[in-house]
C-alpha cells in the first residue's frame, strides 16, 4: 500500500512539473493581475481570445504549453487570459478596442499599455513580436509619440509601419507606407532592413514596387536571402494559380498573359511547380475544356492521385464558369468518359492504393460530375469492398469505408 501511495505521489509530482513547463495564465481579474504585476516588478500579458476563433486555439494548444514559451514569458510577465465575449473580457474588449482574434496586449503596471500584437504565430517568432514591444525604442506608444512629432527616418518609419501591422491597425499602418514609399531611394529598394516593404498587402503582382522587386531580384536575393524572397515569390504566384484553377479568380485577377511573362524567368526552388500550373491557368481562363480533357485523359494512367486532383479541378472550374445550355451536353459526354477512364484505372491499380488514394478518387469522381451510373457506383464500391478490409484499421479508415459503402446503397438505388 505503501509503495502504490508512493507511485501516485510521485506521478501527481510529474504532473504538476509538466503542467508548469507552459506559459502560466493566472486566474485574475485584471486589476489583480496589475497589482501581482507591480509586487513583482514584472509586466501583464494578457491574452484577449474568443471561443469560437481558430489562431486562439492554436496558440493555447500548440505554441503556450511548450516549455520554451514558459521559460520566456513565466519570469516576465504575469499571464492572464480572458474571453472577450464573457464577463470581464466583455468590458477589457470595449476598453481596450480589441477587435481581432486573438489580441495580446502588454501592460506596465500602472495599466498603461507598452506593447500590442494581433494574430497567431509559431513561437520564435511570437516572442520576437513581443520582444519588439519590450525595447522602449521599438514599442508602439514610444513610435506613436515620434511619429507625432514628424521625427522619424526612413528606417524607423518602416519600423513603425511593421508594428503597426502586427497590432492591428492596418489603416494608419497603410498611411505610414504611402508617407515612406516616396522618400526610398532605388538603392534603398534593394536592402535588407526595407524588405518588408514588398510584404505589404498592397504589394501585388503587377504594382509598381512588385515590378521592382523583379528588376532587382539579384540584388535583392543577395541582401535579403535567397530563400526568403523565393518563398515570397513561390506564395504569390501559387495563390494566383490556384484561384484559376479552382475556379475562384475575380474579374480584376491578374492576367494569364502577365503570369506566363514572369513566371518562366523566376528560377525559383519551386519553379517545377509553377510550370504545371501555368498551363493549367491558362487554359481554364481560355475555357479551353477539349484540350484539357485530352490532357486528363493522358495523365490518368500515370499520375499521382494528387496531380490528378489538380487536373480535374481545372476542368470543373470552366464547368463552373460555362453555364450555356448548349454546352452542357459537351460537357455530361466528357465527364461520362473521363469517369469510366478514372474507375477502370483504379481498378487496375488496386493492389497498390492507399488510404489516401481512396479518399482523394471520390472528390476527383464528384468534381467531374454529382452524380455517377449505378454501374459505376457498383465498380467503386467493389473496389472498396477488395481493398479497405486489407488496410491498417484506424479512424481514417473507417470514415473511407462508410463512403464505399454508400456507394454500394447507391448501386441499388432504382433510377
Amino acid at each position: 500500500m505503501k509503495t502504490i501511495y508512493l507511485l501516485i505521489t510521485c506521478l501527481l509530482i510529474q504532473w504538476g512539473v509538466f503542467a508548469q513547463e507552459g506559459v502560466n495564465f493566472r486566474d485574475l481579474t485584471f486589476n489583480e493581475a496589475l497589482a501581482q504585476a507591480k509586487a513583482e516588478k514584472k509586466m501583464v500579458f494578457m491574452d484577449c481570445y474568443t471561443s469560437w476563433c481558430g489562431p486562439c486555439k492554436n496558440m493555447t494548444n500548440n505554441v503556450f504549453p511548450q516549455k520554451a514559451a514558459g521559460d520566456y514569458f513565466n519570469p516576465r510577465f504575469v499571464c492572464v487570459k480572458y474571453d472577450m465575449e464573457k464577463g470581464e473580457g466583455k468590458e477589457l474588449a470595449d476598453k481596450f478596442e480589441v477587435h481581432a482574434y486573438p489580441t495580446f496586449i502588454v501592460f506596465r503596471p500602472d495599466g498603461t499599455i507598452q506593447h500590442r500584437v494581433v494574430g497567431s504565430d509559431n513561437l520564435e517568432t511570437f516572442i520576437q513580436r513581443i520582444e519588439r514591444g519590450l525595447n522602449e525604442k521599438t514599442s508602439l506608444p514610444y513610435l506613436n509619440e515620434r511619429y507625432e512629432k514628424g521625427k522619424m527616418n526612413k528606417q524607423e518609419l518602416m519600423t513603425y509601419k511593421e508594428i503597426l501591422s502586427e497590432a492591428g491597425e492596418d489603416e494608419k499602418a497603410g498611411k505610414v507606407y504611402k508617407e515612406l514609399l516616396p522618400r526610398l531611394t532605388s538603392k534603398d529598394k534593394v536592402q535588407k532592413e526595407f524588405w518588408p516593404i514588398y510584404e505589404d498587402e498592397s504589394c501585388v503582382i503587377g504594382s509598381p514596387e512588385f515590378d521592382f522587386l523583379l528588376a532587382n531580384l539579384p540584388a535583392i536575393r543577395k541582401n535579403s536571402g535567397t530563400e526568403k524572397v523565393d518563398k515570397y515569390l513561390f506564395h504569390k504566384y501559387v495563390k494566383i494559380l490556384e484561384d484559376y484553377i479552382l475556379g475562384y479568380q475575380k474579374e480584376d485577377a491578374v492576367p494569364v498573359s502577365l503570369l506566363k511573362q514572369q513566371i518562366p524567368g523566376l528560377n525559383i526552388k519551386q519553379q517545377k511547380t509553377l510550370n504545371t500550373m501555368l498551363p493549367l491557368a491558362e487554359m481554364v481562363s481560355n475555357r479551353e475544356v477539349k484540350a484539357l480533357a485530352a490532357v486528363i485523359e493522358s495523365k490518368i494512367p500515370t499520375a499521382n492521385v494528387q496531380e490528378l486532383k489538380m487536373y480535374v479541378f481545372a476542368y470543373r472550374a470552366i464547368r463552373w464558369q460555362t453555364q450555356d445550355a448548349d454546352s452542357q451536353p459537351q460537357f455530361k459526354e466528357t465527364s461520362n468518359k473521363l469517369t469510366d477512364l478514372i474507375i477502370s484505372s483504379m481498378e487496375n491499380k488496386q493492389a497498390s492504393l492507399t488510404l489516401t488514394d481512396l479518399e482523394t478518387y471520390p472528390i476527383i469522381l464528384t468534381s467531374l460530375q454529382e452524380n455517377m451510373s449505378r454501374n459505376n457506383y457498383s465498380r467503386l464500391a467493389a473496389i472498396g469492398e477488395k481493398v479497405i478490409p486489407d488496410l491498417p484499421d484506424s479512424q481514417e479508415k473507417r470514415y473511407i469505408q462508410k463512403t464505399y459503402e454508400k456507394y454500394r446503397k447507391l448501386s441499388c438505388t432504382k433510377p
